[in-house]
C-alpha cells in the first residue's frame, strides 16, 4: 500500500470535520489508518483487535465532529488517540482475566500431585545433605542448573572423570534411598 500523503492543517482538519467534508475525511483515513494499525498491532499484538480499534477511532472521530477541537499537529493527535485505545483495551482485558483466574476451582487431584512433588522435593533435598559437598555441588549443577558435564569441569576447575565420578555416586545414592522408599 502507497503511503498518503496528507496534506491539511489542524485547521482545516477541524473545519472538514465539523462540516462532516467526507474527501477531506477520507484523506484523513488513507494517510493514516495504515500506520496507526502498525502501531496497534505493536501495542496489542492483535490484528483483529488493532483493526477494531483503527475503526473505532475514525468513527468516533466522524460521530463526535462536532464536539471535536483538535489542538497541535494532527498525526500526533491521532497516535496518541490510537495508543489511549489500545492500552485501555489491554487493561480491560487484563482486568477480565484477573476475574477468570479469581474465579478459578482448584483441582483436588491437581493439588495432591503438588503436595507430593513437593514432599519428594523436601526428601531429596534433604538427602543431598548427606552427600559430601563436592558431589553436592557438582549434582545440582548437573541437575537444577542443567549443566553439561563438560561446563562443570570447566567451571570447577577439575577433571570431566571427576565429574562423572561424582555423579555417579550422586545418582546411586539416590537410588537407593528412593528404592527404600518403594519397599
Amino acid at each position: 500500500m502507497t503511503q498518503v500523503i496528507f496534506s491539511f492543517s489542524t485547521t482545516e482538519v477541524n473545519e472538514a470535520l465539523l462540516h462532516r467534508n467526507v474527501p477531506v475525511f477520507r484523506q484523513l483515513y488513507l494517510a493514516y489508518s495504515q500506520p496507526l494499525y502498525l502501531l496497534a498491532f505493536r501495542l496489542t499484538k492483535d490484528e483483529s483487535l488493532a483493526k477494531d480499534l483503527v475503526h473505532n477511532l475514525f468513527v468516533n472521530l466522524w460521530e463526535k465532529s462536532s464536539q471535536l477541537t483538535i489542538t497541535g499537529n494532527v498525526q500526533h493527535y491521532l497516535f496518541r488517540a490510537i495508543t489511549n485505545l489500545a492500552l485501555n483495551e489491554i487493561k480491560k482485558r487484563k482486568k477480565h482475566t484477573s476475574e477468570e483466574i479469581l474465579q478459578w476451582i482448584p483441582d483436588e487431584q491437581a493439588l495432591d500431585s503438588t503436595a507430593d512433588f513437593l514432599l519428594f522435593q523436601q526428601e531429596l533435598l534433604q538427602h543431598l545433605k548427606t552427600l559430601p559437598p563436592r558431589c553436592q555441588e557438582i549434582f545440582i549443577l548437573s541437575r537444577v542448573h542443567g549443566l553439561e558435564p563438560p561446563e562443570i569441569a570447566q567451571k570447577l576447575s577439575i577433571t570431566l572423570n571427576t565429574v562423572y565420578y561424582q555423579l555417579s555416586i550422586a545418582l546411586k545414592s539416590l537410588r537407593q534411598v528412593l528404592l527404600e522408599k518403594k519397599s
